[in-house]
């Protein structure tokens, strides 16, 4: 397992009209905030790879398999992220600003005969937020990137459970 401590990123505003204005384009570092981030690894853009997202919990809103307690608690000691228990379930949880209200996203990627595994957590920008419908439909606006990881230590069975199988 190899923590990537450094990654290419491209940052975005979206306006309610469909526009985009690149607003970076460079090296960004984990446990940063992002606004809109696209992450680039080995130079090659999301939508060419195969991406497997769960989110961070104990608990899930839809039919699917969910994380035992062993092996969330897995997670958290090796991936290092805090965790919060609400009604016997597991949810990780980020404290640098109130408006992170749900948890995090845990993502598996795969691309050759590489994989990654990228965990994040998403908010809006103001405590205001949705702006309308518009931007609503976009989601969360800030991004912030706990951790990437190369070769990432799981087990075969929490692999399964991140890909849906």
């Amino acid at each position: 397992m190899k923590a990537i401590t450094q990654f290419d990123c491209i940052q975005n505003e979206i306006y309610s009209n469909g526009c985009v204005k690149i607003i970076t384009d460079g090296i960004a570092d984990i446990k940063t905030e992002l606004l809109r981030p696209q992450l680039k690894l080995n130079w090659i853009f999301d939508n060419e790879k195969t991406i497997f997202t769960k989110e961070l919990s104990t608990w899930t809103s839809y039919l699917g398999p969910r994380f035992s307690k062993k092996e969330f608690l897995f997670l958290k000691n090796t991936y290092d992220f805090e965790l919060e228990e609400f009604k016997d379930n597991l949810y990780s949880k980020l404290s640098i600003n109130p408006l992170y209200t749900s948890p995090g996203t845990i993502e598996f990627i795969e691309y050759q005969d590489k994989e990654y595994l990228i965990i994040k957590f998403n908010r809006w920008q103001h405590d205001y937020q949705p702006r309308g419908a518009g931007e609503d439909q976009l989601g969360e606006d800030i991004t912030y990137i706990h951790g990437i990881w190369e070769d990432p230590l799981l087990t075969d069975e929490i692999i399964k459970k991140i890909k849906a199988q």
